[in-house]
């Protein structure tokens, strides 16, 4: 990391963080800085026969209480649709234009699903699905039929190469394994929209299966998720680092660097963690979302685990993947905070992706570094190794984010992005609870375990 410090500009970046503004997120598992438009879905209050919106139209139907005359599965739900269209926000016109999407027939129960149509074209996002009896009873309703749908200009103003165009350029991606695009009507806010529905899936750089909604007449981006799925891991860490967690200072017994080695208190010390959202591709590795493993720098060493088939990257320090779990839970937690909590749109601006961090670099060094150039972080090994302090981890991401935050004009005047990066380091490992108070000199410290030793004195807050 870079040691020097000059105090306190930080706020200014703050209030410009303040300003900024937040795209709307859900809460889905695979949100990112490139999630836009997806609103959480409304939970519904229970009543005797199902679940309702706020507004009265059903959600699910457990006890719908219909019998169709026995027919074959798609008119029995038509006849259920003609009876009850509007408890599912249907009105006349979006009933009238359903048309029936699959059906699963079965010996007990099939099940029929319906889209709706608008001036011919699919509606976005709109799925009935009636589960049916052979005698006729309807035994389940599932609804997401989309209300306030109103007519719309369908001639495109925006081809399907220009949406296609668009939507790579908004996700950064330079080439695809797999691109599709539909025109599609879409409800957002009141409002009925001529949309490109897309699907983009990259060659390389940023993973996912993104789906993106693309004004066909504007070009907008009213709507981005990756739907793909992903698995979580679970590893062993330090939180924020052992010193802070046991209240032990650095020298006593089992609390020394040891050239890496295990000590039952360091060991001790270590919180299991769940390391969300791993790529699996042959194997799980650490690449998220948020943060990406990669050897970029010297030494080159096998610092990134290799594919596993497991998902549990639970060692102890003495490991050489240690640090690369360390790196990824602590880049990850702060970069979602940030990106999803807050809402402040903070990731790599020249890559796709998450950050880049390679946990062993700087030639073994006792340097750590954000690259504005690469848009990565480089964590060195001399005394301590840096990515085993969590302060070292937020520290140098803080550079990432002022540089992000600033569109590529990090600055250096007056101290001020040593002073974001502090600032970041020291207000994250202070949220871990069961650790030092203000009474505590410790308290203040900065790189609490990589520094305030033998191999250098580390920095404090209250400069």
């Amino acid at each position: 990391m870079s040691r020097c410090i000059r105090g306190g500009l930080v706020v200014a970046l703050l209030a410009a963080l303040a300003q900024m503004p937040a795209y709307a997120m859900s809460n889905t598992t695979n949100t990112s800085a490139f999630t836009r438009g997806v609103q959480t879905a409304e939970q519904g209050v229970d009543r005797a026969d199902g679940r309702y919106t706020q507004n009265g139209t059903a959600i699910t139907l457990g006890q719908p209480n219909f019998r169709a005359r026995p027919a074959t599965p798609e008119a029995m739900a038509r006849e259920f649709l003609a009876e009850r269209h509007a408890q599912l926000g249907l009105d006349a016109d979006a009933h009238a234009s359903l048309v029936r999407a699959s059906e699963r027939v079965g010996r007990n129960v099939s099940v029929v699903r319906f889209e709706q149509r608008q001036q011919g074209l699919r509606v976005y996002g709109s799925d009935i699905a009636i589960s049916v009896a052979p005698n006729g009873k309807v035994v389940y309703v599932a609804n997401a039929a989309v209300e306030g749908v109103k007519p719309v200009n369908i001639i495109a103003d925006k081809s399907q190469a220009d949406a296609l165009a668009i939507g790579r350029q908004y996700l950064g991606m330079v080439s695809t394994s797999h691109e599709k695009a539909e025109r599609m009507v879409y409800v957002a806010n009141g409002q009925t929209h001529l949309v490109w529905r897309l699907e983009l899936v990259a060659e390389d750089g940023l993973r996912g299966d993104w789906e993106v909604l693309i004004d066909a007449h504007s070009g907008a981006v009213l709507r981005a998720e990756d739907r793909a799925a992903y698995d979580n891991g679970n590893g062993t860490i330090w939180l924020p680092d052992p010193l802070s967690q046991d209240l032990a200072t650095y020298n006593d017994p089992g609390y020394t660097d040891g050239n890496n080695a295990d000590t039952p208190q360091l060991t001790g010390a270590l919180r299991p963690v769940v390391l969300e959202n791993l790529v699996n591709s042959g194997g799980y590795i650490l690449e998220g979302p948020y943060a990406v493993c990669q050897d970029f720098d010297t030494p080159h060493d096998a610092g990134c685990p290799s594919p596993q088939a497991s998902s549990d990257f639970s060692v102890t320090r003495s490991a050489m993947t240690f640090d690369a779990v360390m790196g990824y839970f602590h880049i990850s937690n702060y970069l979602k905070y940030v990106n999803v909590t807050l809402g402040v749109p903070a990731m790599p601006i020249n890559h796709p992706g998450g950050v880049h961090f390679d946990p062993h670099g700087f030639g073994g060094a006792d340097n750590s570094q954000f690259s504005s150039s690469g848009e990565n972080l480089t964590f060195g090994q001399g005394g301590v190794d840096d990515a085993q302090d969590a302060d070292v981890i937020i520290h140098e991401l803080g550079h990432g984010i002022h540089f992000f935050v600033t569109d590529g004009h990090l600055s250096q005047t007056e101290g001020l992005s040593e002073g974001v990066g502090d600032y970041n380091a020291g207000a994250y490992s202070r949220d871990f609870p069961g650790q030092w108070t203000p009474s505590d000199a410790p308290y203040f410290w900065t790189f609490s375990w990589d520094g305030h030793n033998p191999f250098w004195p580390g920095r404090v807050t209250n400069y």
